[in-house]
């Protein structure tokens, strides 16, 4: 698929009806019965956690609705390779795209793939130089847009193995365990949480409504 053609299908995108997200997700599809509206008993709405609907999303649009999102912050061809390169590793990994995504976001706001930190920290995911070559990447060079993110990625994925802790391995990840590497860094756990929370809810902004009843963990696996 040529660029041209997936950002033609990422506009086609917006016109894709979506879930109502203005209420908590737990209000949109929760567990339990209903009544219809001639007060009989409706079937049993299904219980999907967030995540589920997630993968739903990606499954069906693969990177195309991440690089939307990220073209509010860079041009159509970084948000493709950005996008492109997150959905890549997250399914590598086993982590949740908006996860990485909000990683990057708040390491790089900008998206800005050349910066290179006082710290040393380099590219989209501000990683260490010491970092490079340590990975399975296709490429060392830090500077690179999937290369930085494929390594990025992987740092936090092994910081996450080891702790088997979402906020443990984001310290980590941040260099605040045994003392205070950057300004306020214990509230970096939150701050990556909630970047990664609003991808989340602008992913699904892509899951048609009338499907969620229909979904099961199941059906994702």
């Amino acid at each position: 698929m040529t660029f041209l053609a997936a950002a033609g299908f990422s506009g086609a995108l917006l016109l894709t009806p979506t879930a109502q997200l203005n209420e908590p997700i737990a209000e949109i599809v929760s567990a339990g019965k209903s009544l219809s509206r001639n007060g009989t008993e409706a079937a049993p709405t299904i219980s999907v956690d967030s995540a589920t609907l997630e993968r739903e999303v990606v499954n069906r649009y693969d990177h195309l609705p991440l690089a939307q999102i990220f073209r509010r912050r860079a041009s159509p061809e970084i948000a493709n390779r950005v996008a492109r390169a997150i959905v890549k590793e997250a399914r590598e990994l086993q982590i949740s795209p908006s996860l990485l995504a909000g990683v990057l976001i708040t390491e790089n706001s900008r998206l800005e793939p050349k910066t290179v930190s006082n710290r040393g920290a380099i590219g989209l995911m501000q990683v260490m130089r010491f970092h490079a070559g340590v990975f399975d990447c296709d490429s060392d060079d830090l500077l690179q847009v999937e290369a930085n993110i494929c390594h990025g990625s992987r740092v936090f994925a092994g910081y996450l193995k080891r702790t088997k802790d979402v906020r443990s391995a984001l310290l980590r990840y941040n260099g605040c365990v045994r003392r205070r590497a950057t300004t306020s860094c214990r509230h970096y756990p939150a701050k990556v949480l909630r970047a990664a929370e609003v991808v989340r809810r602008q992913l699904l902004h892509y899951l048609p409504a009338q499907q969620l009843r229909s979904l099961s963990p199941s059906s994702t696996s």
